[in-house]
């Protein structure tokens, strides 16, 4: 089983436009609703193919907009456990200008967690979750949990025999990080930012030389946009090569990309099989205006995504 935490969902709105007019007045062409938050983008990868990925999301829904979002869920059928709040559930705007081919994203902060609120959402979750289920940790943290709610929560799990992955930026990642989950995935900016590497350091050629060095109990992996990624499972690094393509919006990639990881493995395969999915789900949403994965993409672009093992022995991954 995967669980999925998405403790900061949203209702995701794209405005399509013509063109955006500064100063004046915009009318959208029209305009689409999503479920929206990290967590919510995550399961877009289980639902990509008829294979049955057994999961559960977690989440806070309040107000009108978790309302609504209720009615997607079970429109959608998403399994999930949902913790109602006080608070209204954000809305989050991606404004789609047509003629300059720009999508520009606006997040709104989500509502604050009681801590009646924030203890049912545990309680429900740690009962939820056996011996080696999968559980993601996706996304910021609104009010009201503090900064080291994955940190805690990965601890209680990990010791229940979970397998726990952390995909998270700031503060709420430096202390997730502290509970030595399964698996951390980061982009670029969040790996540096996270070794606290000055500015002069940060360059993507050394990532590779970092990571193979790295002293971590935990799985690492560092997405670098276009230019791939590197994965270290155990003592093995993995090096993955994507072909270039012409990016409409890449909001949502990181989120579907570790969503098709989870749901490889889950289903047993290797870690290479697990990269190369996972990179092809997010190559394929890079290609629209909205969170989106096509299974004719996956099949087109199945044979230029190249993983390479460059350290350590293929027997020593995925272990701890």
């Amino acid at each position: 089983m995967i669980h999925v935490v998405c403790p900061n969902p949203a209702l995701d709105r794209t405005l399509f436009l013509k063109t955006l007019e500064i100063n004046g007045v915009s009318r959208a062409v029209s305009s689409q609703d999503l479920l929206g938050g990290k967590g919510f983008n995550v399961i877009r990868s289980f639902k990509v193919d008829d294979k049955n990925t057994p999961y559960i999301i977690h989440s806070f829904l309040g107000g009108y907009t978790g309302e609504y979002l209720q009615t997607l869920i079970q429109k959608e059928d998403v399994s999930s456990v949902i913790t109602e709040i006080n608070g209204t559930t954000r809305i989050c705007s991606i404004i789609v200008d047509e003629d300059n081919k720009h999508a520009h994203l606006i997040n709104e902060i989500g509502p604050s967690i009681t801590s009646t609120e924030h203890q049912i959402f545990v309680n429900r979750l740690i009962e939820s979750v056996n011996t080696g289920d999968f559980v993601l940790f996706s996304g910021s943290l609104p009010d009201g949990l503090g900064h080291d709610f994955y940190a805690k929560t990965i601890a209680i799990l990990e010791k229940k025999g979970a397998k726990c992955i952390l995909d998270s930026s700031g503060l709420s990642l430096a202390e997730g990080c502290k509970a030595n989950p399964w698996l951390i995935k980061v982009n670029e900016l969040e790996f540096f930012e996270l070794l606290e590497q000055p500015l002069a350091k940060r360059d993507t050629d050394s990532v590779e030389e970092i990571l193979s060095v790295l002293n971590t109990s935990s799985n690492f992996i560092v997405t670098l946009g276009g230019k791939g990624t590197i994965a270290k499972f155990g003592n093995t690094v993995f090096k993955v090569t994507l072909p270039r393509i012409s990016v409409k919006n890449a909001t949502a990639s990181g989120d579907i990309f570790l969503g098709g990881l989870a749901k490889s493995l889950q289903n047993g395969e290797p870690i290479e099989k697990a990269l190369q999915t996972a990179s092809l789900y997010s190559l394929s949403n890079c290609l629209y205006w909205y969170p989106n994965i096509e299974l004719t993409d996956v099949e087109h672009y199945q044979s230029q995504i190249k993983i390479t093992n460059v350290g350590g022995t293929i027997n020593e991954t995925i272990t701890r």
